[in-house]
């Protein structure tokens, strides 16, 4: 999965103590990822790695080498070029894409909690970058990760897509929504889809997550079932919403439909051609 398996050892004992971090810091062998609000740095290809600097969060260990992670701001460096995590993905290794999304996430959530949201106070870096601390009155603050719920739905025959009013015009996609507060992630696939469908899902289970560091939320996918309703938008968050025969998306998928589907590397379109297999119309198939 896309943004998954980053592949480091993230040492989360040993990085609490800042002389085992800067020991790391100082090894000829330590790199660090380069980002700004730009977005990843890249070389041919592959990310850009430079020395840490002394501000770099630690990432973990790949293999023997220490990873860190630089937030440049304005001071971008002379050689490679920046590129958007969505363009990123598809450029990547699988390693490196995930690496990529774990500095962004950690390094968007450091520019977005720079004040202490208990007293205002400004607060400073803790356990190598993956904590804040107010030393105003002592508040601990940590990243967080939104946790999104991203659901195939279908009758049996036929799969549910939903197209965003700000989409590309004919892109369609499985319906997400964010998880609330005191709901499990059922209640949360069962009310997302009544809200924006108005079709009622029967039974739901999981299937596989990915991280989406747009900032930092976590993708949790799942599978449902659902009666013959027809569905139309209930609330603005919808343009359209209809079922698909499997005709309909296995055209799509292979890129000669009547409408569009999200980009391979997102597990939308993992669902969807999961879907696709399971009814025995492999994406690009035809026959």
């Amino acid at each position: 999965m896309t943004f998954a398996g980053a592949g480091l050892d993230r040492a989360a004992a040993e990085r609490r103590r800042p002389e085992w971090v800067e020991a790391r810091r100082e090894e000829p062998r330590s790199r660090a990822l380069v980002l700004s609000e730009r977005g990843v740095w890249m070389e041919d290809g592959r990310l850009l790695l430079v020395r840490p600097s002394d501000g770099a969060l630690f990432l973990g260990l790949s293999g023997d080498v220490p990873v860190f992670a630089t937030d440049v701001g304005a001071d971008e460096p002379a050689i490679g070029t920046p590129a958007g995590l969505r363009e990123a993905a598809t450029e990547l290794p699988a390693t490196e894409a995930g690496l990529a999304a774990y500095a962004a996430s950690l390094l968007g959530w450091h520019r977005r909690h720079r004040f202490c949201a208990n007293c205002g106070q400004q607060t400073q870096p803790r356990d190598a970058g993956h904590e804040r601390e107010c030393p105003a009155c002592g508040a601990h603050h940590f990243p967080r990760t939104d946790p999104v719920v991203i659901v195939r739905v279908t009758d049996g025959a036929r799969l549910l897509l939903g197209r965003k009013p700000e989409w590309p015009d004919r892109r369609y996609s499985v319906l997400a929504g964010y998880v609330e507060p005191g709901e499990s992630l059922e209640d949360a696939v069962r009310r997302e889809i009544q809200e924006e469908a108005g079709v009622e899902v029967l039974s739901a289970s999981y299937v596989a997550s990915q991280p989406w560091p747009f900032p930092s939320s976590l993708m949790l996918g799942f599978h449902a079932t659902a009666g013959p309703v027809e569905p139309g938008p209930r609330d603005v968050e919808l343009a359209d919403v209809r079922w698909f025969e499997p005709r309909e998306v296995e055209d799509a998928a292979a890129g000669r439909g009547a409408v569009f589907l999200p980009p391979p590397f997102t597990i939308a379109r993992r669902l969807i051609d999961g879907w696709l297999a399971a009814a025995g119309q492999a994406p690009g198939r035809s026959g």
